[in-house]
């Protein structure tokens, strides 16, 4: 789909207000660029604040002569611990009296289980899933506010069809180290499922936000999850190599960025169901989507997939929000 007509068939966003994490670099930074020249004021919450205004100022020259391009600017957020990200929800709440679309585009692979995070958990799952529970479920009153107002608000969660490895999430796991787990190329699998059980997590977090919100009769809050594609220039993946799989798993990675789309295509799927008129029009909440690519590998269209059947468990969607509930709740203020 051309560039242009992508753009045409989204929603004027002036007036509104977004937060991408991890939106300054790769496709994130590509979302933060798309939502801006549909005339939203976007938040880039990240971590390295020198890193954020660097890509700031990209997205600011790329975006320079579009008149109605919306202002960028960093907001701090460490996904890595809750206390920070919980932190992080509510300075935000002191910023803007509304907020109309997050979008959970952060996300790390590759790491090892040989050390946990601050919090004691598996760190893919620490960033991937528990930094982003603290932080969303810190933001929804301002959310559900805004979608009162306006009667339109979206979350949506960037996944990966990498959750289809995942078997089921091992919360005992979770909290467990394994100081052996190191740079040897055959812990590389494990390193893998754990990615996958992440992704899995984003998704079953997703369903049962939405789920919660329509049984307390909250209809206007769209929450959708997604597989961007592979984005070329994504730096997923990239700094974890000396935690596990070493020169292996860069060479893995570096194969499949080969093989990659670019982060503009990778982002629309994300960006359509921020951005679209249809999603709400179309009533669309608790769904996976993903791009269709033409035989160029270029973006065609996204749509709604159905999930795995592990994917649907919604048994497995509350007993993952209310052990997430309980690490919130074990850190405390």
């Amino acid at each position: 789909m051309a560039e242009e007509k992508f753009v045409e068939s989204l929603s004027d966003l002036t007036g509104k207000v977004a937060i991408v994490t991890g939106g300054a670099a790769g496709l994130g930074l590509q979302t933060t660029i798309y939502l801006s020249r549909l005339g939203c004021k976007v938040y880039v919450a990240s971590r390295n604040r020198t890193k954020s205004l660097s890509g700031i100022a990209s997205a600011t020259s790329v975006l320079e002569g579009v008149p109605k391009a919306g202002p960028i600017l960093f907001h701090q957020l460490d996904l890595a611990s809750i206390r920070a990200a919980k932190k992080s929800a509510e300075e935000f709440l002191k910023l803007e009296e509304r907020l109309d679309i997050v979008i959970c585009n952060a996300g790390i692979s590759m790491m090892s289980l040989a050390e946990l995070s601050e919090d004691g958990y598996e760190r893919l799952f620490a960033t991937n899933h528990l930094g982003h529970f603290a932080f969303v479920t810190g933001l929804m009153g301002l959310v559900e506010r805004t979608s009162k107002e306006s009667g339109d608000a979206r979350i949506v969660v960037t996944s990966s069809t990498g959750y289809r490895v995942s078997s089921g999430i091992d919360y005992k796991a979770l909290t467990t180290a394994v100081p052996s787990d190191q740079s040897r190329p055959w812990h590389l699998p494990g390193a893998f499922k754990r990615y996958g059980d992440s992704k899995l997590a984003n998704i079953w977090f997703t369903n049962e936000l939405s789920r919660r919100l329509r049984e307390k009769g909250v209809e206007n809050v769209y929450c959708n999850s997604c597989q961007p594609g592979v984005a070329g220039a994504t730096n997923l993946g990239r700094g974890g190599f000396g935690a596990v799989g070493g020169w292996y798993a860069e060479k893995i990675v570096e194969f499949l960025m080969r093989l990659g789309n670019t982060n503009e295509d990778s982002a629309k799927t994300q960006v359509f169901l921020a951005a679209s008129s249809q999603v709400k029009e179309k009533d669309v909440s608790g769904q996976y989507w993903v791009p269709v690519w033409s035989w160029t590998n270029r973006f065609v269209k996204c749509q709604p997939e159905e999930l795995t059947a592990i994917g649907k468990d919604s048994e497995g969607q509350k007993r993952l929000w209310e052990f997430s509930e309980e690490a919130i709740e074990k850190v405390g203020s």
